[in-house]
């Protein structure tokens, strides 16, 4: 039986060094990673891991592959959940490639158990996380697509209908 893998790409109008610093500074992920501070030293074989406010580990891993500013991966295990938590690790692989626009951004979230919390959570999650990126390095404001919809939010009642 295959496994399943999220893939997710989307160009930013950054170099990637700018994506790369987005990725692995806290002071960037804390804007706009569900308000989590990512804490490694970007070595192979190191930790990783994402503090919430309060500074429990809300995501915890293993650097696989650091190779600035092309190539970050590692291992993947969503604590905050209690359901993920029982997951297995999986793995996230963040390819930077440099195009005119910018930086064409792919993530690759791939190692998952079928019909597991975290297969259903990525499919969901990435493309709020990297739109909170590339809204954070193209304008400098930060915006959390993780929070919920307003009410009088344009076109809730129709997507609700």
């Amino acid at each position: 039986m295959s496994r399943p893998e999220f893939v997710y790409m989307s160009v930013i109008a950054a170099t990637p060094e700018r994506v790369w610093q987005g990725l692995t500074t806290a002071e960037f992920t804390q804007q706009y990673w569900h308000g989590t501070r990512v804490r490694s030293d970007f070595t192979p074989g190191a930790t990783i891991e994402f503090l919430n406010a309060d500074d429990s580990v809300g995501v915890a891993g293993e650097i696989l592959t650091a190779d600035r500013p092309g190539e970050l991966s590692y291992s993947w295990k969503f604590l905050r959940n209690p359901d993920a938590a029982e997951d297995p690790a999986s793995r996230v692989t963040f390819r930077l490639e440099p195009v005119r626009a910018g930086t064409r951004l792919t993530v690759i979230h791939d190692r998952l158990e079928a019909d597991s919390t975290t297969a259903t959570m990525v499919a969901f999650g990435w493309p709020h996380v990297v739109s909170g990126l590339k809204t954070l390095l193209e304008t400098g404001e930060a915006v959390d697509f993780t929070a919920p919809e307003e009410p009088d939010c344009p076109g809730q009642q129709a997507a609700s209908a």
